[in-house]
């Protein structure tokens, strides 16, 4: 009976040691990075375009349809698509799904005729940076059009393509990216056919880039684990020996 209180005693003082390391050598990954966009190059533009400074940095409003006023009266905003920053950091122990990696705001405004385009081109320039697991960047380059209809009617703005997203690749230490793809915001007006993102007059529409990561699996060596013991397996059997010698020598005394 001693003995056997003897062994449990040691089991007990190091199974915390054992079960402490086995939490430390489960490490959690996570993700994190953020986000950038700006426009450049209007073309084939027969109206007012411009693009602006706005909240999130140089060159991130695209605006058109806008009027100047005169000496700073009667001036009237145009319809604008701004390139918003990101930024995540999402844990991987499980699945991160649907993690949005870029945005897109489209405020559509019932602009004049005379100073809106009914077609004009630009780009849109991406850049991503992951910070966690590792650093690993990559930037992408969308030309677009948007064709401006008569008002009440709504508009469209054509370009962003799944070619475009197939572009961007990202080294990730033991994390694998998947379902790069385009998702209109919950509760934006219009919609998004993977063609056309259409978004009706007075409206704002909320276009999304999204990505889905998991850990990737890392299948473990395989080992002879019948000739060569477990380290937890081998401190749990030396303090239960070390418990009998001594419970012995007590009673040899």
């Amino acid at each position: 009976m001693n003995f056997l209180k003897s062994f449990a005693l040691n089991a007990i003082l190091v199974l915390p040691l054992i079960l402490g390391a086995s939490a430390a050598n489960a490490d959690v990954v996570t993700l994190a990075g953020k986000s950038e966009g700006s426009f450049s190059d209007i073309s084939k533009c027969s109206g007012n375009c411009r693009i602006k400074n706005g909240d999130d940095g140089a060159k991130t409003v695209l605006e058109w349809g806008y009027t100047n006023g005169f000496f700073g009266f009667f001036a009237k905003p145009g319809s604008t698509l701004v390139a918003k920053d990101r930024e995540w950091n999402v844990d991987l122990g499980t699945d991160a799904t649907s993690v949005v990696l870029a945005e897109l705001v489209w405020t559509n405004r019932a602009t004049s005729s005379s100073v809106t385009p009914d077609k004009f081109n630009a780009n849109y320039a991406l850049n991503i940076n992951f910070s966690n697991p590792n650093t690993s960047t990559d930037t992408e380059a969308f030309s677009f059009s948007i064709f401006n209809t008569k008002n009440n009617a709504g508009d469209k703005l054509m370009g962003l393509g799944m070619a475009d997203l197939a572009n961007l690749s990202f080294l990730l230490n033991d994390v694998v990216m998947s379902n790069l793809s385009y998702q209109l915001a919950a509760g934006s007006a219009g919609a998004f056919d993977g063609n056309y993102w259409y978004n009706p007059e007075n409206k704002t529409s909320t276009l999304y880039i999204m990505a889905d990561f998991k850990a990737a699996e890392i299948k473990p060596i395989e080992e002879d684990v019948s000739e060569v013991p477990e380290p937890a397996s081998m401190a749990l059997f030396g303090a239960g020996l070390f418990g009998l010698v001594a419970l012995r020598r007590r009673k040899g005394a």
